[in-house]
């Protein structure tokens, strides 16, 4: 186990040690003293904070965990290209699934997923199918992409890119 990933555990475990002594004070019938509610509320305000630092963390291994599993396939193929692509997308969906609603900025690591997400596209856009797989990866990229909405002017490269490797095999 990696020191990154026994440091989360370790933060989870006081994290949840804070959580517990949090409800055992609003739970409790001990009359409440002057400085309870705001100390109640400093320590429910921290322990959002090592919440969040938790999940970055935790995020953090995770897209560790990804990109050598993609550099072991460094397949530069469309198929390979395609398979990256969807890894940076699954990344960034991730990640904006853990941005709390009140944060107004994006984290750093949104920017360089959607700057390898656009240069993983535009390297599917413009490859050259050597077989049928790179030429079904390549229209299989256009649908993903565009999800029925979007229109850009890499999906008809990619198309035309595809039917004249299909003519030319024919």
């Amino acid at each position: 186990m990696n020191t990154n990933l026994a440091t989360a555990i370790a933060n989870a475990y006081d994290l949840s040690s804070i959580l517990r002594v949090c409800v055992r004070s609003l739970e409790g019938d001990a009359p409440d003293q002057p400085g309870d509610g705001e100390a109640t509320a400093h320590t429910v305000k921290m322990a959002g904070n090592m919440a969040g630092d938790l999940i970055s963390t935790l995020e953090q291994i995770e897209l560790r965990r990804e990109r050598p599993a993609q550099d072991a396939k460094a397949r530069t193929d469309a198929v390979g290209l395609l398979d990256q692509w969807k890894a940076a997308r699954r990344s960034r969906d991730t990640l904006m699934q853990s941005i709390p609603s009140e944060q107004k900025a994006e984290p750093a690591e949104l920017g360089a997923l959607d700057v390898a997400i656009e240069r993983l596209a535009e390297q599917v856009s413009n490859y050259q199918p050597k077989s049928d797989a790179d030429a079904a990866a390549m229209l299989e990229w256009c649908v993903e992409d565009c999800a029925g909405e979007l229109l850009c002017e890499q999906y008809p490269r990619a198309q035309k890119t595809v039917i004249e490797y299909l003519r030319a095999k024919a």
